[in-house]
């Protein structure tokens, strides 16, 4: 009797199995802080203008005067107040999404997964591992592959020696690669379509004879 290999992780197994990673804080994004700041400042900055605006002597003496006119002042301040604040927070959101997709770990690439995994699940696994790794690239890092390198790793946490183990994996690595090589089928199609598109516009725009303009 052999032991089993221990299992090779091949990605944080956290993410596989669908439970959040543990942090120590999760920060508070720019576009929800200064969207808190505008509605913390918003009664202050309209007292603030309603006393600026009888400090220069524009405000009527009379009550009754003074509201209608308090409400007039009041509903240019929030639409200036509300367009600086939308544009600020739109601001503050973009440089989130710029520092997320900046800090966003690269992809795992699918050849080293595939060759840490022959041998593990059996030889159902194995054709179908060496199926996946005829059709794909070796940079291949799409979304089919990335589910690829989950099962593995989800695989890997498990027995190897397993039957069920080996049989679950061979079967759903059988369904993704369908999946790959329909996805491969449909790439070449439109890489086809693509190319005699541009063959029949050379052929048309630099044919003798032909007016030499662009007929696509």
């Amino acid at each position: 009797m052999t032991a089993d290999r221990p299992p090779v992780y091949l990605a944080d197994q956290s993410a596989v199995l669908g439970v959040p990673a543990r942090s120590a804080g999760r920060p508070i994004r720019r576009g929800r802080l200064v969207a808190g700041i505008a509605l913390h400042f918003l009664a202050p900055g309209y007292g603030l203008v309603l006393v600026t605006d009888a400090a220069l002597g524009h405000a009527p003496h009379a009550w009754a005067a003074w509201l209608p006119h308090a409400l007039h002042l009041g509903g240019w301040f929030l639409a200036a107040y509300g367009a600086a604040a939308v544009v600020a927070s739109g601001v503050a959101a973009l440089a989130d999404r710029r520092q997320r997709v900046q800090a966003a770990p690269p992809a795992v690439p699918l050849a080293p997964a595939l060759a840490a995994a022959q041998g593990r699940f059996g030889a159902a696994a194995d054709a179908q591992l060496a199926r996946i790794a005829s059709l794909a690239a070796p940079t291949e890092a799409g979304p089919i592959a990335q589910d690829i390198i989950r099962l593995l790793a989800a695989s890997s946490a498990a027995p190897a020696s397993d039957p069920g183990v080996q049989h679950g994996t061979a079967q759903a690595l059988a369904t993704l690669a369908d999946a790959l090589e329909q996805d491969m089928r449909q790439r070449s199609g439109a890489a086809q379509d693509q190319a005699r598109v541009m063959a029949r516009y050379i052929d048309l725009k630099y044919r003798p004879g032909s007016d030499g303009q662009d007929t696509v």
